[in-house]
């Protein structure tokens, strides 16, 4: 055998026994894929709020001018008797828990017709009386699943604020029959008007769909030096009944939603443009909780466990490998790090471990570390087993991420975002922290995520 046949068998006798591992990652067949985290869902604060004086100006807008005109009625056995009546001031209303009480002021205008017959001869004379009375309602309101409002008036008296007043001496008009006319024909007219005004006026419904619509899209909190943006994403929706006090209507609406913060691009969203019906709630829990996502790239994890293994050599015995490269990823939920080793055992192996945060440190660290199907039957085959707990052993410290300074940083960036902030015209967010705590820690394609559960509470509200 020649000197170069001799170089050769040697050299494909020492390839033989460096073993190298498969490029391709196989999970152990009883390792099922690891549970994602679920975000909490909690509730958004919308107070509804409505002024007295308000109602009142859109009221009066409403109900104005002439309001009922007859030729034909009967008043104390004369006939025919015209009537006419005009709204005279502002209409008020007070509130009183469910209740609504309204004052109409009216100015009233009749003309009697009596005929005089003496002498044979009979004479026709008109006469005109004027007055002014206050009408009285009271409604109790109530708000149905569907957002409508509905008001039933009815009548709760009245009050002259001037009494009739004859223009000629010798007619004598009795108040009280005045007074039963305009009852009986201006309550049911009057009472329908002020329900169908109101109910107009108070349409929840109309009120609240482009706040719903607004909200379910992301909100951009801040854009310097990362996007963070904030998402909404609606589970339910419950309501308190509508009261009134001190001039002032007050009700709330509890969004149950899942809030949860994303830095770089708009997160996807997919909203709802309908307003759902409610249930109907006695308050409203205002405490909430916003799924914070701060997240440690793969690309930067590997570059510090870069910096910290690679040229590292791992001993065993007589037998010693280098780490020559290393790289960190996700897989089905679980953390893999794959290493390429030079020495003793030459080639590519890979370990899979969980993810999971220790509180007292503040700190991501990958556990329950173990090779892949494919890594583990090299190491047999080659004896290279004996490797196999010191790998394990001499990385596992370096799998170690603190995140406590991400974690202020955070609570900073998400105190500031809630300090009153406008998402649209006259629409503002405002809200306060009152504490963090891990809710979990999660693989996904580009990085290994923390989630922070920052508990406080959250008002979307509006201005008029």
């Amino acid at each position: 055998m020649t000197k170069r046949c001799i170089a050769v068998t040697l050299l494909v006798a020492f390839i033989s026994c460096v073993p190298r591992v498969q490029t391709r990652v196989e999970l152990p067949g009883d390792l099922s894929p690891a549970a994602g985290f679920t975000p909490v869902p909690s509730v958004v604060d919308v107070p509804l709020e409505m002024k007295t004086s308000y109602l009142e100006q859109l009221l009066n807008a409403q109900i104005n001018g002439l309001l009922f005109q007859c030729d034909t009625l009967s008043i104390a056995g004369m006939k025919p008797v015209k009537l006419k009546v005009w709204k005279s001031d502002s209409i008020r209303l007070d509130l009183d828990s469910d209740q609504i009480s309204y004052r109409v002021p009216l100015k009233i205008w009749l003309q009697f017709q009596f005929t005089l017959n003496a002498l044979g001869f009979s004479h026709t004379e008109y006469q005109e009386v004027e007055a002014a009375i206050a009408l009285k309602f009271r409604s109790r309101f109530t708000v149905a699943n569907d957002w409508k409002v509905t008001t039933v008036s009815q009548s709760d008296g009245y009050e002259w604020i001037t009494e009739p007043v004859v223009r000629v001496r010798f007619i004598s008009i009795p108040v009280t029959p005045i007074a039963d006319v305009l009852l009986s024909t201006q309550q049911e007219a009057l009472g329908s008007a002020i329900d169908s005004a109101v109910n107009g006026m108070l349409d929840l419904k109309k009120m609240l769909v482009p706040l719903w619509k607004r909200i379910q899209a992301p909100i951009l909190i801040t854009d310097s030096p990362d996007s963070l943006w904030l998402r909404l994403s609606p589970v339910s929706v419950s309501m308190t009944q509508l009261r009134g006090k001190s001039g002032t209507m007050r009700g709330a609406v509890g969004i149950r939603s899942v809030a949860e913060t994303f830095l770089g691009g708009q997160p996807a969203s997919s909203p709802s443009d309908s307003l759902p019906a409610f249930t109907v709630a006695n308050s409203i829990d205002t405490s909430f909780v916003i799924n914070l996502y701060t997240e440690i790239s793969y690309a930067s994890a590997t570059q510090m466990l870069s910096g910290a293994l690679k040229g590292r050599n791992f001993t065993a015995g007589d037998k010693e490998v280098i780490v020559q490269d290393i790289n960190l990823y996700g897989m089905r939920g679980y953390a893999v790090v794959s290493m390429e080793f030079t020495g003793s055992f030459s080639g590519k192996v890979y370990v899979i471990g969980r993810v999971n945060y220790d509180a007292p440190s503040s700190t991501v660290s990958i556990e329950d570390l173990e090779f892949d199907i494919s890594t583990r039957n090299a190491l047999h085959s080659a004896a290279g087993w004996l490797l196999h707990g010191i790998i394990l052993d001499k990385v596992k410290p370096f799998l170690r991420f603190p995140v406590r300074e991400r974690l202020l940083e955070t609570q900073l960036m998400v105190q500031k975002m809630l300090s009153h902030k406008e998402i649209a015209p006259n629409v503002f967010v405002t809200g306060a922290i009152d504490s963090l705590s891990i809710g979990g820690v999660t693989l996904t394609d580009a990085a290994i995520r923390t989630v922070v559960l920052a508990k406080g509470s959250l008002c979307i509200s509006t201005r008029e």
